[in-house]
C-alpha cells in the first residue's frame, strides 16, 4: 500500500513537471517569435502559484557594444514606478506619518490653496484630484523634459494650473499628482523619495537591483533605452530624470519586481486593509485603485481573468506588470526598445498559462514598416488593405498602428506621417488617440480647419482629453 501511495504521489509530481515543461516551452516560443518579429527586446518572467515557470532575455542591452540583455538586466521601469510610489506612501500611512484623507496643504504649505486645501492623499493615489498631467505643455518634451528643477522649481510648474474637475469627481491620470505624492513623503520624513525607497521597500525585500535613477549615474548592468524606427535602432531622447521622482524614475529587474509581487501577496510591506485598499477597484472604466488598475483582462475573446496591472513608458523603455490574485500569477517584461505590442504579449502569455492555443500572427504594422522604409506610405497603405483581409496570417493592433504614425511624425516625415494616420482615423473612428494624431499631424502642415475638426473629434469620443481642449482652444483662439 505504502509503495502505490508513492507510485501515485510520483506519478502527480511527473505530471506536473511534464505540464510545468510544456508550458515553459510554448512560453519561450512566443517570447522568441516576438523578438523575431523585432517586437521585444529584454527581459520576461512568468510565475504561477508563486513560482517561477519562465524567464527569458532577449536582444541587445546595449546596440553600440553588442552586450545581450540577461534576466538580471536593469530596466528603466517607467512609470510602473507608480505602483512602488503607492505603496510606498501606503507604508507612511501605516506607520502614522501621513493620513489619506489630509490635504495637500496640510503637507505643504506654500502649495496653491485654491487646489491644495481640496485635494486629498488619497485622491492622488487613485488618479482622482484633478490635477492635470504635464501635456498640458504644449513643447513639455522637447523643452521642458530635458530640464534639471529642484523639487520646489518643478512644483511651480503646476501648482495654480486649473483643476480638470472638481476633486474626487472623476478620474484623470496625473503623474504630476504622483510627484507630488513623492515630494510630500519628502517633506514629512526629511530623506529623499531615492532615500526611503531604499529602506522601506527595496532593502527590507533584498531587491539589490533596483533603484531611483539620475542620468549622471553610473549603474552597472543597467540596459540602454532605444527606440525602434522603420526597420532599424535608434538611441532615444534625453529626459531629465528629476522631474520623473515618484512617477517614472526608478529601474529594476524582473527578479526584483517578482520580490515585490510576492511582498504585496503575502503582506510582507503592507498589512491586509491597505493592501486591500490598493487593490479596490476605483472609477469606471478605468477602476484605478492605488498605483495599479485593477480589472478584469481580456486575453482571448470569451475569457478574462481579475487583474492588478500597470504599464510603464519612458524614453527608450517599455514594462508591463500584470498580476493575478486568484492564482497569485504574474506577467512581467521589461523591454529596452519601444513601441511594442504589449497587450498582445501579455494576452498570448495568459492563454498559455490557462491552457487556451495560441496562434501567433505577423503584425501588419511591422510589415509595414518594411514597406515605409523602402517605398513610402502610400505603397505602406495598399500594403495594409492586403493584409487586413488575410486575417489567417496577420493582425492589426490600433495602437501599435498609432506608434507607426507617430514613427514618420518624429522623422519629421510629416506627409507620410499624415497619409498613415488618415487611414488609422478611417479604421479606428471610435480611438480618441487616433483622432488626436491625425489633428496634431494637421495643424503641423497648417491645415487648422482640419486639425480643428479632429481636435473636436477627440473630444467627442473622449471628453476627458485635455491636450486636445487646450490645443483646440489655441487654434480657435487665432482662427
Amino acid at each position: 500500500m505504502r509503495i502505490y501511495s508513492i507510485f501515485i504521489c510520483l506519478f502527480f509530481f511527473v505530471a506536473e513537471q511534464c505540464e510545468a515543461q510544456t508550458k515553459t516551452q510554448k512560453l519561450d516560443e512566443i517570447m522568441k517569435t516576438y523578438h523575431r518579429f523585432n517586437m521585444f527586446d529584454g527581459s520576461v518572467l512568468v510565475a504561477e502559484n508563486g513560482k517561477i515557470i519562465y524567464q527569458g532575455a532577449f536582444g541587445m542591452a546595449n546596440q553600440e557594444w553588442n552586450i545581450p540583455n540577461t534576466p538580471d538586466t536593469k530596466f528603466m521601469i517607467g512609470s510602473v514606478s507608480k505602483s512602488l510610489t503607492a505603496t510606498l506612501m501606503l507604508i507612511q500611512v501605516q506607520k502614522g506619518l501621513i493620513d489619506l484623507d489630509k490635504t495637500i496643504s496640510d503637507y505643504i504649505p506654500e502649495y496653491s490653496k485654491k487646489n491644495g486645501s481640496l485635494v486629498t492623499i488619497r485622491q492622488l493615489l487613485s488618479h482622482t484630484s484633478g490635477i492635470p498631467n504635464y501635456d498640458i505643455i504644449k513643447d513639455f518634451f522637447p523643452r521642458v523634459s530635458r530640464q534639471y528643477f529642484t523639487r520646489e522649481d518643478y512644483i511651480k510648474l503646476f501648482i495654480d494650473s486649473a483643476l480638470v474637475f472638481k476633486p474626487g469627481t472623476s478620474y484623470y491620470y496625473s503623474s504630476w499628482g504622483y510627484f507630488t505624492l513623492g515630494y510630500i513623503m519628502e517633506r514629512v520624513t526629511g530623506k529623499s523619495y531615492a532615500q526611503l525607497m531604499k529602506e522601506d521597500i527595496f532593502d527590507k525585500l533584498g531587491m539589490n537591483s533596483s533603484g531611483s535613477y539620475y542620468h549622471t549615474q553610473v549603474v552597472n548592468k543597467r540596459a540602454t533605452g532605444y527606440d525602434y524606427s522603420l526597420g532599424g535602432y535608434t538611441s532615444s531622447d534625453f529626459r531629465d530624470q528629476s522631474n520623473t521622482m515618484g512617477t517614472g524614475d526608478l529601474y529594476s529587474t524582473v527578479g526584483d519586481l517578482f520580490k515585490f509581487h510576492l511582498a504585496l501577496t503575502n503582506n510582507t510591506l503592507l498589512n491586509k486593509k491597505l493592501t486591500d485598499q490598493m487593490f479596490t477597484p476605483g472609477i469606471k472604466p478605468w477602476r484605478y485603485g492605488f498605483g495599479w488598475f485593477n480589472q478584469n483582462f481580456k486575453y482571448t475573446t470569451t475569457d478574462s481573468i481579475f487583474c492588478n496591472f500597470h504599464l510603464g513608458m519612458t524614453d527608450g523603455f517599455l514594462s508591463f506588470i500584470v498580476r493575478i490574485p486568484s492564482t497569485n500569477s504574474l506577467i512581467l517584461f521589461l523591454c529596452n526598445s519601444s513601441p511594442t505590442d504589449f497587450f498582445g504579449i501579455t494576452s498570448n502569455l495568459m492563454k498559455v498559462v490557462y491552457n487556451k492555443p495560441f496562434i501567433l500572427k505577423q503584425p501588419a504594422d511591422k510589415v509595414m514598416e518594411r514597406v515605409l522604409a523602402k517605398d513610402g506610405a502610400i505603397k505602406a497603405v495598399e500594403e495594409y488593405k492586403k493584409m487586413k483581409n488575410d486575417t489567417a496570417h496577420y493582425y492589426i493592433n490600433w495602437l501599435s498602428m498609432d506608434f507607426l504614425g507617430n514613427e514618420l511624425y518624429t522623422l519629421k516625415r510629416n506627409d507620410e506621417a499624415r497619409i498613415i494616420f488618415e487611414n488609422n482615423a478611417a479604421e479606428f473612428p471610435d480611438r480618441d488617440i487616433v483622432m488626436l494624431s491625425l489633428a496634431k499631424t494637421y495643424d503641423l502642415l497648417g491645415r487648422k480647419e482640419d486639425a480643428i475638426t479632429y481636435f473636436k473629434k477627440t473630444i467627442a469620443i473622449n471628453p476627458g482629453n485635455e491636450e486636445a481642449k487646450n490645443r483646440l482652444k489655441e487654434l480657435e483662439g487665432h482662427k
